[in-house]
């Protein structure tokens, strides 16, 4: 009896392992191929063909190309916003945390994105176009994770600058979200205009502005 759970169970577990391995390359296959070819542009077909999957995966799997489409954006805000929640948490920890520090761990690591042979910005565009002309109702729980991932910043500023109440910390928070995504966006134009800029020293140019902006901020709401 014993034996026949332990292969009943290592056959759940395999089944469950099979299913993810599939769910994960349709997701990276939608990453890819929706951010090349957009949504009316990529049919079932090429998306099971890039995962290497059955044409039927995509319905099993996530009930159509609509929810597929959808549950890319949540698995990038999940994992982007995750790994910024934990550099935020890593700075806060420090004996002696600084806005500097707080604004540096998000700025350096969103701006080494530009020079990332597996860069995020492409999704990053395509999660901005998707804002502005959303092709479906908003996910519930994207917005979710973003408002979270903002509070936690929002949190942080409290901490560091106490004066803050909530609703001046969030402005902040907005502020310093559109300072970090617009070089994003545009680096290819940065540099053209300015020559010789690279990331480091946009970097400390960001990180400095903003904590200046911030400590200005901090100060009149005393």
């Amino acid at each position: 009896m014993v034996i026949e759970n332990t292969e009943k169970n290592d056959f759940q577990l395999k089944n469950s392992c099979n299913k993810c391995n599939v769910e994960d390359r349709l997701l990276d296959a939608a990453e890819k191929l929706f951010c090349e070819n957009g949504f009316d542009g990529t049919t079932v077909r090429d998306l099971t063909a890039e995962a290497g999957c059955n044409v039927a995966a995509v319905n099993y799997h996530f009930n159509g190309k609509e929810q597929l489409y959808k549950a890319m954006f949540i698995r990038h805000l999940e994992w982007v916003l995750g790994f910024y929640r934990e550099s935020i948490e890593d700075v806060m920890n420090l004996e002696n945390p600084t806005v500097e520090k707080l604004i540096y761990s998000l700025v350096s690591n969103t701006l080494k994105q530009t020079h990332s042979e597996e860069s995020k910005i492409p999704m990053l565009k395509l999660t901005i176009r998707e804002c502005l002309n959303p092709k479906f109702e908003k996910d519930v729980k994207g917005i979710e994770i973003v408002k979270e991932f903002l509070s936690t910043i929002q949190r942080a500023l409290m901490t560091l600058f106490p004066a803050f109440n909530e609703e001046k910390a969030m402005l902040c928070v907005f502020s310093l979200e559109g300072m970090i995504i617009h070089p994003l966006l545009f680096s290819d134009i940065y540099h053209d205009i300015i020559e010789g800029l690279n990331v480091d020293k946009l970097t400390d140019h960001l990180v400095q502005f903003a904590s200046d902006g911030i400590k200005q901020a901090a100060k009149s709401n005393e």
